[in-house]
């Protein structure tokens, strides 16, 4: 009987030209061990809105209404925007496609989910709320008070929004401010505990307790006010530094996987572990990424979606 497996959504780095724009893989088999890029490697989906790029993809399946929903950051910083510009006027919207089959797609739409004084609206993440019957939306924003001078930078909180459809947005708010850099939350929901991963610089830059690596916390709901740390500073001793997580249970269970995202060296690097209660991820050094994937989302698939995403002929890009 054919199997499942996972697709991978992702982008490259800014110097490729057109790495800021989506590109799909499929896993050789059931496990995320090793991916045949899709499309041969060109980009499946392209933005020509807003900042005419899209960054750190994150697809849902949203069973309640049929269809897969892929949010993105718009921005695109090899044209030649500045990360200055980009942290304190840009990146005000976030990019949403939507598709009924994963081959045919709806968009680019631009959504504003930030309030005003966001300088940016990075790593849009949805997941589903069962206490609030919606889906929460969790993304990273500098913000600057209205009429503050913003010169001086901000650091990175995240913020939070609810919604429905995908199409209109509950009022944005604060979910996470530590006082520095917080970006990238993702989570993996196991039994009636929620795992949050997230790139936590955890203490001013250049301080003792600076971290360029990935946090894991476990509470017992997506909007648990005391999550508390599992596994500090995943992936240091085999990269240099991470962020863009993104984490899956085996299909098999008993196993979940980690992508770690290189940036700026060697992109996304696997990782696994048996137990998420203890913390202990192992770097799978022989695992075979698409070459360059860089901060995405893994999704799991069933026969048939693998299947129909090899035979798929591309037009949206």
């Amino acid at each position: 009987m054919p199997e499942g497996g996972f697709l991978l959504c992702y982008f490259l780095a800014e110097d490729v030209a057109d790495g800021e724009q989506l590109r799909f893989a499929l896993s050789d088999g059931p496990t995320p061990l090793s991916w045949t890029p899709l499309n041969g490697g060109r980009p499946v989906l392209s933005s020509a809105v807003g900042e005419c790029g899209m960054r750190d993809p994150f697809l849902v399946r949203d069973e309640a209404n049929g269809k897969f929903v892929l949010l993105a950051t718009d921005l695109k910083i090899g044209s030649g925007q500045d990360w200055n510009r980009a942290t304190r006027y840009g990146s005000d919207a976030i990019i949403v496609y939507e598709s009924f089959d994963l081959v045919h797609w709806r968009g680019p739409f631009r959504r504003r989910i930030a309030p005003p004084e966001a300088g940016n609206t990075w790593a849009p993440k949805a997941f589903w709320s069962a206490e609030r019957e919606a889906w929460l939306v969790f993304w990273a924003s500098a913000l600057f008070p209205n009429g503050q001078d913003r010169t001086a930078g901000s650091h990175q909180r995240m913020m939070v929004a609810a919604t429905r459809d995908f199409g209109s947005f509950g009022e944005p708010r604060t979910y996470l401010d530590q006082g520095h850099d917080v970006i990238d939350a993702t989570f993996l929901k196991d039994g009636g505990r929620y795992y949050r991963f997230s790139a936590n610089a955890q203490g001013p830059e250049k301080s003792p307790r600076h971290s360029l690596h990935l946090l894991c916390e476990v509470g017992t709901s997506l909007e648990d006010p005391a999550f508390m740390p599992v596994a500090v500073d995943i992936g240091k001793g085999v990269m240099e530094r991470a962020e863009g997580p993104a984490v899956a249970a085996d299909p098999a269970g008993g196993r979940w996987y980690l992508l770690a995202d290189e940036f700026g060296l060697r992109g996304y690097q696997l990782f696994t572990c048996t137990d998420l209660s203890l913390g202990r991820w192992e770097h799978l050094s022989d695992a075979r990424l698409p070459p360059g994937a860089r901060h995405g989302s893994l999704l799991a698939l069933s026969a048939d979606e693998m299947a129909r995403l090899h035979s798929a002929q591309w037009t949206n890009a």
